[in-house]
């Protein structure tokens, strides 16, 4: 029987499968072995980026659970993580000469063994393994996208731009939608948080953000344009691909401030002022300035209009989020709060810590009275989770990625060079993010954030 005969032979026997199996989620995972075939067939190594393109819209439906056996249940997006993880060892496999010149191997491959590892003391084993699994994903992205990108140079340039416009179609599209119709969440005082496919506004926010840097990097060229737009000169509308650069950045800048995610909003800051400082120094030090002096002013300019008009600026829900703390929508205080009791059950193991991923249930075995209406579990701070998790030799490796990472840039990318300065800002904007969000639990975009990576990494 030849390979296409094979082929054909397994496509009926799902074809068949799905005829006489009883269950729905049988025959949607039958489906989508089929879809996954004919996709292998037509575009080759490029079909297990269809997993990528297609994961921000799938987390729509992320609670679908298509397999259950006893207490094992598996949903939609565990599939296809499962799915990927499965594809990416015979990827590596046919690609095993590439796979071992892939960046940070020698880091990321002790921290996944150390998190597997984990398992042999591990208070709760079964998400131990859950996500250890995603952690290897996400070494997957990298690696795969590096490959890709070595071996077809500006033929996957293309492909992964388009790739990442196409899925962030449907997330924005829906966000529109929420912010026309006013369906958005409604969150600690705070209502019309937009979040498009995924299940927090804090997942649009750093997804978009991500994006806004992804096409900085990729049409730097076009800052002299907006250099001219800040000196008050506007033939930059003379060119059509500077326009449309300009508009969907303010786009993307839009949707981030209308999720009212705070350190998405540092976020960007932090990677506009890096980029202000490098191109435009000037304008962004008297930008900056002006910033912060009507920040300063806008709080006894408020308090006259108050006085006097009876008017409070601060009711518009975005100046509010900017300029005021509220015991219902302090996060900062919640956040510290919960550090520092977690902080003393972390310390009976240090060094090892309570096996990878367990951190929702020994907290939630764990908390005092004062916290049992908290249902989050999360410990919204990548380091305090994995090193909880993983203890202290985990944090460490797990910090190394991304020291290796920086150094690789700075030694062996290109001087002076865009690629290599938004690179590095990127890592510095993720770490910034990590320290007050669960970055490792936002799946659709943390698998985003690796392969772009990974991509970057195979330009040097």
């Amino acid at each position: 029987m030849n390979k296409l005969t094979f082929t054909q032979g397994l496509i009926a026997a799902l074809l068949i499968f799905t005829i006489f199996n009883p269950t729905t989620g049988g025959d949607i995972l039958a489906f989508l072995t089929i879809v996954i075939i004919v996709l292998y067939k037509l575009f080759g190594d490029y079909a297990l980026l269809t997993l990528l393109l297609a994961r921000p819209t799938m987390d729509y439906w992320r609670d679908y659970v298509i397999f259950s056996y006893n207490a094992i249940h598996v949903n939609l997006n565990a599939a296809v993580s499962l799915l990927l993880l499965l594809w990416s060892i015979i990827f590596f496999y046919k690609h095993w000469v590439e796979f071992k010149k892939v960046p940070l191997l020698a880091i990321w491959i002790p921290f996944i063994v150390w998190c597997a590892v984990s398992f042999i003391w591990s208070y709760d084993k079964m998400t131990t393994i859950t996500e250890t699994l995603k952690a290897a994903n996400l070494f997957a992205l990298f690696g795969m996208a590096y490959i890709l990108r070595q071996k077809h140079g500006e033929f996957f340039d293309k492909t992964f731009f388009w790739l990442f416009i196409s899925g962030s179609v449907a997330p924005f599209a829906l966000a529109i939608y929420q912010f026309v119709t006013k369906s958005g969440m409604d969150i600690d005082g705070t209502p019309n948080r937009i979040y498009g496919t995924f299940p927090h506004p804090n997942i649009l926010a750093t997804f978009s953000l991500l994006l806004f840097m992804f096409l900085f990097h990729k049409y730097h060229n076009y800052l002299q344009h907006a250099t001219r737009l800040i000196k008050f000169k506007p033939d930059i509308f003379k060119e059509s691909k500077a326009e449309l650069y300009i508009l969907s950045m303010l786009f993307l800048a839009i949707v981030i401030a209308l999720t009212y995610t705070r350190i998405a909003w540092i976020g960007l800051a932090i990677f506009i002022l890096a980029a202000g400082l490098r191109y435009a120094r000037r304008q962004t030090v008297i930008f900056t300035a002006s910033v912060l002096l009507l920040y300063g002013l806008f709080f006894p300019v408020n308090y006259w209009l108050q006085s006097n008009f009876n008017i409070n600026l601060q009711q518009n829900h975005l100046i509010a989020r900017l300029t005021s703390r509220n015991m219902e929508a302090d996060s900062i205080s919640w956040r510290a709060d919960l550090f520092n009791k977690v902080i003393p059950i972390w310390s009976k193991h240090p060094l090892v810590g309570y096996g990878y991923g367990s951190f929702a249930k020994v907290w939630d075995d764990n908390k005092g009275v004062d916290n049992i209406w908290d249902s989050t579990s999360e410990a919204h701070n990548d380091y305090l989770k994995v090193g909880f998790e993983a203890g202290l030799i985990g944090l460490a490796l797990y910090c190394t990625i991304f020291l290796s990472l920086i150094y690789r840039e700075i030694k062996f990318g290109q001087k002076n060079h865009w690629t290599n300065f938004v690179f590095i800002v990127s890592i510095f904007v993720y770490l910034t993010l990590s320290a007050s969000d669960n970055m490792l639990h936002h799946t659709p975009v943390i698998w985003w954030w690796w392969a772009v990576w990974g991509y970057w990494s195979a330009k040097i």
